[in-house]
């Protein structure tokens, strides 16, 4: 069975916040909302750093690491524990939602959640332009809403927005129950970490540090699962099965690579700091 979840690496994240624009497009998010946020681990506000700039010929101590933040789409979910009237639930694919004819807005889920990934409509929603943006219909005032994976994206074969628009390349989505996924094979060649682990929530978001990986692997807005019959190490002709491709580059489409069994492609190791 699907079990979708989402590896980030933070050693290539640049903290562009494409990620959480792309969200709140995508996903007609309300003015003065974020389902998707990437918070500064440094200075006090965003984008500073902690420490202090070489003096007298010193090293300095500046240090600065990003952290995108969002629902983790949690295996043991408490928001789904702590719903009155089974507004948020587990879909069949591992992805949490919630029902808004159902929700009563009461903000018990807010409350449970650790990772503070919900935002509750007060007033009513106000978009820009006013007739709203992306294919999602708006959520009414008195609600609580999240980050959805992007799922009427991936009912359709797509990869979610944040993933797709990612600059760096740093957001991975799949199938965790499949070993042969690039989210499964990153899970186990890297260090990967989870948010607030000790919570028991298994939350469905892994965090690669310490050493860069090649990133998101295909250029195509498809999910991965959707390019079995193309390499998703393609450079460049995307969805065209093997032979279209050929045909269509007049050749034998050697610059396709494909992956074998367990093995994942490597660019040279990099060390803690991305591009620091």
């Amino acid at each position: 069975m699907t079990n979708y979840g989402l590896v980030i690496d933070q050693e290539r994240c640049i903290g562009c916040q494409a990620c959480a624009v792309s969200c709140k497009q995508e996903n007609n998010v309300p003015m003065g909302q974020f389902w998707n946020r990437v918070l500064t681990e440094g200075g006090e506000k965003m984008d500073t750093p902690s420490g202090g700039y070489p003096e007298d010929g010193g090293s300095g101590s500046l240090d600065m690491q990003y952290q995108p933040t969002a629902c983790q789409h949690c295996e043991n979910a408490p928001c789904v524990k702590v719903c009155p009237v089974n507004a948020t639930y587990t879909r069949d694919d591992g992805i949490v939602e919630i029902d808004y004819d159902k929700c009563i807005g009461c903000r018990y889920c807010m409350a449970a959640c650790p990772y503070n990934a919900r935002v509750f409509n007060w007033d009513e929603p106000e978009h820009m332009p006013e007739a709203g943006t992306g294919d999602v219909e708006a959520r009414p005032q008195g609600v609580v809403e999240k980050c959805t994976f992007c799922s009427h994206r991936v009912e359709d074969g797509l990869d979610p927005a944040c993933v797709v628009n990612c600059p760096a390349d740093a957001r991975i989505f799949g199938d965790l129950d499949d070993e042969t996924s690039t989210v499964s094979k990153y899970i186990n060649e890297y260090e990967t970490d989870q948010l607030l682990e000790d919570r028991g929530t298994k939350p469905k978001t892994h965090y690669i540090s310490g050493e860069m990986s090649p990133g998101r692997p295909q250029t195509s807005d498809k999910l991965e699962s959707e390019l079995d019959d193309v390499s998703p190490w393609s450079d460049g002709t995307d969805d065209l099965p093997s032979e279209a491709a050929d045909t269509a580059d007049g050749g034998s489409g050697g610059g396709h690579h494909s992956i074998e069994g367990d093995e994942v492609p490597h660019v040279p190791s990099v060390k803690s700091g991305g591009d620091d």
